[in-house]
């Protein structure tokens, strides 16, 4: 399933991202610390998408009895109920796909890594950590990214206000990573552990933020 990457344009994103992971390791020695040097910088680039899509979360948490009074009115009518929820979100610049965005964004850097990070000999035999090499695929490594994927999903519907029913492409992100580990160089899991974990820090304390200001303007 995963050969399809390996050709267009991840070709050239896979060579792009072994040349910033040689210009990191230049830095650190390390190929696992360029690795981690390599994600945080992208969580960087990515936080204003972070930020908006918390925001928009957070927007969207508020308007949940204003969505229970839809759903006790129109619940018989559904086509009805899809258009009057669709004019609230319209009416409130809630974007209810925003969950999953950076999700989307990210994934072109993780097809691109699997590209750069399959058979490159550099990585061959390169340790950090508990994981014996880089390049080959690790158990443990597999089920930690995925128990840290499943908890941004469940961080994602709990600050959106929204269940499980309803954020089903979340609950199966972590089972498609156990599912693909397997064929994935450590590597590529050790960024996208690294990614989720900084992801769910950033959204935990943008959210507990937004809070705490609506509470000072209320007590103002």
């Amino acid at each position: 399933m995963l050969e399809m990457f390996s050709l267009g344009i991840f070709g050239w994103l896979g060579d792009f991202m072994q040349s910033l992971l040689i210009w990191f390791y230049g830095f650190t020695g390390s190929y696992g610390l360029a690795i981690i040097s390599l994600t945080v910088a992208v969580r960087v680039v990515l936080f204003p998408l972070v930020a908006k899509q918390t925001r928009s979360m957070k927007k969207m948490q508020e308007l949940q009895p204003k969505m229970e009074e839809l759903k006790e009115k129109y619940g018989d009518d559904k086509q009805e109920f899809q258009q009057k929820t669709m004019e609230l979100y319209q009416k409130h610049q809630v974007n209810p796909a925003s969950g999953c965005l950076p999700l989307l964004v990210q994934m072109p850097i993780l097809f691109g890594l699997f590209r750069g990070l399959r058979g490159w000999q550099e990585l061959t035999g390169q340790s950090f950590l508990m994981v014996p090499d880089l390049s080959d695929p690790y158990l443990p490594l597999v089920v930690l990214t995925g128990l840290t994927m499943l908890g941004q999903s469940l961080l994602t519907q709990k600050l959106s206000g929204n269940d499980a029913a309803n954020n089903k492409m979340l609950l199966f992100m972590p089972l498609l990573i156990v599912f693909i580990g397997y064929s994935l160089p450590s590597g590529v899991l050790l960024y996208w552990f690294t990614s989720n974990l900084i992801m769910t820090i950033q959204q935990y304390f943008l959210y507990t933020e937004s809070t705490a200001m609506e509470l000072k303007e209320e007590s103002s």
